[in-house]
């Protein structure tokens, strides 16, 4: 057996300072292994299995890069660029994993900076309902530096969480995003935290989840089903039957002239076309629309002055991605067209959200102040049967993503997780309060725990007091948590936007994390501040 590591040991890994720094793998059994890392070596024997660990003891930050080098029976393997900082696990839902290319428009400056001192872990996103898998059941990953080119794929919030730590302290900083859009927080919950919570429903539902048979076939039969549905809804489709996205078709007859964002309150497939003039100095330039988010599907043609046939520039499968489509500008008249499809009872695109055309010189209004479009009804249709996503089934994140961590030292966690548990948030508290104790006991320390508040919301458009009294509860149920010692809570409510359950905002949830950090975390007195909650009273 070669030498083995964990696919967390790669090159450009930060490693945690002032913490004794373990080094495990496998070689051939009862082989000596030697680690040698800023210049300690210490060497140990395999066991019969082939299994090692060696320690090296504690380091303190250092921003230089250094080599870790594992050798064994005449091999050796050799891991670059490694730096000493603290690192932060990041984990939750949609909000915390959100990447920077979804906001990159609210900060153009961050996507040019190359900071090699900040750098991300993306946790291969595996769910597992047999059993906790350890560090070396996890895929392959690797640590990235924060760069231009790398910069789309970090974790907005943690991005700017770790740039404020980095500035304050000088460090290296590590993010280990390990956020999983749309789960409820049992899904990051092992079987004894829902065992000793009285969550047999719960339970009951991550033993269905143990047979790989039932995942396999509920996978192979949904995607049956959809397969079916969307052949079914395209043949009926007047639209695709007919052509309304071609540039020549007749709009005059049949069609209704609206404003984009007029409500539907039929399920079905909706058409939109717009026609426009392109003034002589944008023929040939490149141009992204922008057209918001919509309920819930969409596919976006363009066709008009010198185009032989329409050209199809996007599509969004599901509702809350703001829809960004790429193309060029023909040299006389553009026509786009917009296939919508609604799987509920209403839908259409989200009022509130500025549509444009933009090139490098100039954009285009085409939804507020850019006239009305026509629409038309291509067909009607049932909805398709609700899909199964595994991910947010409990136990399968803990085991799948939490659980191979356990043994990698970290400064504290992040966490912006609720969204998916305000349909229910009576037992929130108390589930993540198991969560972190649950986690802290497995890392064998009181971790910082810093949670973020969820931000303000309104899913209904029209003020809902029933479901905002539910986020309410939530928030609420939040706020207990913090009878856990060194927990805070940063502040996002007044963050939120109504109409997208993704506020562009993550500058300042990251910096408000940071700040909760500085006291829980690295023990700093700072002047109060509205925008945290925390308990340290045993630092």
């Amino acid at each position: 057996m070669s030498i083995r590591l964990s696919p967390l040991f790669s090159d450009g890994m930060i490693l945690q300072r002032d913490t004794e720094l373990k080094i495990r793998g496998f070689c051939n059994p009862n082989e000596f292994v030697s680690v040698s890392f800023a210049g300690k070596t210490a060497a140990v024997k395999a066991d019969e299995n082939g299994f090692w660990q060696n320690t090296l003891g504690k380091f303190d930050a250092d921003c230089e890069p250094q080599s870790l080098i594992i050798s064994s029976a005449g091999e050796t393997v050799t891991i670059r660029d490694v730096l000493i900082g603290d690192v932060w696990l990041c984990s939750g839902q949609s909000n915390m994993e959100l990447w920077l290319s979804r906001v990159c428009h609210n900060y153009p400056d961050e996507m040019s900076v190359v900071n090699p001192l900040i750098r991300q872990l993306k946790v291969p996103q595996v769910y597992n309902f047999k059993a906790p898998i350890d560090e070396f059941g996890l895929s392959e990953c690797e640590w990235k530096s924060f760069s231009p080119e790398n910069a789309p794929d970090f974790t907005a919030a943690g991005y700017f969480f770790a740039k404020k730590l980095y500035e304050r302290y000088k460090v290296p900083i590590g993010l280990l995003a390990c956020a999983v859009g749309g789960t409820p927080v049992s899904a990051w919950m092992s079987r004894d935290m829902l065992k000793n919570g009285g969550y047999s429903d719960e339970l009951s539902e991550a033993d269905r989840c143990k047979d790989d048979d039932f995942i396999k076939n509920t996978i192979l039969a949904e995607e049956a089903d959809t397969n079916d549905y969307h052949k079914r809804l395209n043949d009926s489709d007047e639209g695709l039957n007919q052509g309304w996205m071609n540039a020549d078709f007749d709009d005059t007859e049949g069609w209704e002239n609206v404003s984009l964002f007029a409500p539907l309150n039929k399920r079905g497939v909706y058409w939109y076309r717009k026609t426009l003039d392109i003034p002589e100095e944008l023929w040939g330039k490149k141009a992204t629309i922008f057209i918001g988010t919509a309920i819930d599907m969409d596919e976006m043609f363009i066709s008009g002055t010198g185009m032989e046939r329409p050209e199809k520039i996007g599509e969004t499968y599901y509702r809350y991605p703001p829809r960004e489509y790429s193309f060029s500008l023909p040299a006389g008249k553009l026509t786009i067209a917009v296939r919508l499809l609604v799987f509920g009872n209403s839908g259409g695109f989200t009022k509130g959200k500025n549509c444009f055309i933009a090139t490098d010189s100039r954009t285009i209004d085409i939804g507020n102040i850019g006239g009305t479009w026509k629409r038309r009804l291509g067909t009607e249709f049932e909805s398709p049967e609700p899909q199964t996503f595994f991910s947010y089934k409990p136990t399968g994140l803990y085991n799948g993503m939490i659980s191979p961590l356990f043994t990698t030292a970290l400064k504290g966690i992040i966490w912006y997780q609720g969204e998916s548990d305000t349909g229910n948030p009576e037992p929130y508290a108390e589930k993540l309060t198991a969560m972190i104790n649950g986690w802290r006991k497995s890392w064998g320390m009181s971790l910082p725990f810093l949670l973020t508040q969820l931000a303000y919301y309104d899913d209904t458009g029209n003020m809902d007091t029933e479901h905002l009294s539910f986020w309410d509860r939530l928030r609420e149920r939040q706020k207990q948590c913090l009878s856990l010692p060194d927990t805070g809570l940063a502040a996002a409510y007044d963050l939120g936007e109504h109409n997208d359950l993704h506020p562009q905002n993550k500058r300042d949830i990251g910096e408000r994390l940071a700040r909760l950090a500085m006291r829980v975390a690295y023990g700093e007195n700072l002047p109060p501040n509205m925008f945290e909650m925390y308990n340290i009273k045993n630092k």
